[in-house]
């Protein structure tokens, strides 16, 4: 399976292509040819914001099957800790219990012992008011039973 895939041609045959195989996703803008043809190389991030509102952003979105929010969250996850991760990491921090319980990507926590009532309070408190989605992606930071 090939690692570029051409998502976009404009009509002045300017091409582009997600280029996946030197492990980190960047973006290859092929000029036409009466333009000289040249190529730049552009990290993901950096294109989504310099091209919203043109074809080839809308394309590449298309093709990441994402809204341009949902890959703004997963860039940004890299450079910041996520709430769902402080919230996991407080909850361990305070002797929490739960292991992680992933089956056929339906997330859930299972517990055999008795944990601090500070960390079943900071569960209580933080986690089960949380939407399903959200309480999800506190419970994919805990470690997993399959790791024990």
């Amino acid at each position: 399976m090939s690692e570029i895939k051409e998502f976009s041609v404009s009509t002045n045959g300017d091409r582009w292509l997600l280029d996946m195989s030197g492990g980190e996703a960047v973006i290859l803008h092929m000029g036409n040819e009466p333009s000289g043809g040249h190529e730049t190389k552009t990290p993901l991030a950096d294109f989504l914001n310099e091209r919203a509102g043109k074809p080839e952003h809308s394309a590449l979105l298309q093709v990441l099957g994402q809204s341009q929010d949902e890959v703004e969250h997963q860039l940004g996850e890299d450079d910041a800790e996520t709430s769902s991760h402080q919230i996991a990491m407080e909850y361990m921090r305070l002797g929490g219990r739960r292991l992680a319980k992933v089956d056929d990507n339906i997330v859930s926590t299972r517990t055999w012992e008795d944990e601090p009532a500070e960390a079943t309070a900071l569960w209580q408190a933080q986690v089960e008011p949380l939407d399903e989605k959200a309480q999800r992606e506190v419970m994919l930071h805990l470690p997993s039973i399959s790791e024990r």
